[in-house]
């Protein structure tokens, strides 16, 4: 089975002042399907600990992204996108 690896773009839910956008990696089949990409989010988070981070999944001009729960900030994942 092929999978690659894809970046996928978290934004805060609200914006406080601790959040920003953030980028995960995550290793998908290549016509992954929006259910099969937010199990794979959600199983991230799971790792990592953090419940409830994902809020939802969108997709704009760019691609799909993750609208994460504020909350989840306070914890170390991803990387910032500059």
């Amino acid at each position: 089975m092929k999978r690659t690896l894809t970046t996928l773009r978290c934004v805060p839910r609200y914006g406080y002042d601790f959040t920003e956008v953030r980028t995960v990696d995550l290793d998908l089949e290549p016509d992954f399907t929006e259910v099969a990409l937010e199990a794979a989010l959600r199983e991230y988070f799971a790792r990592l600990g953090i419940e409830d981070a994902v809020f939802d999944i969108a997709v704009d001009d760019d691609g799909f992204f993750a609208i994460i729960n504020d909350e989840a900030y306070h914890h170390e994942w991803g990387e910032r996108l500059l």
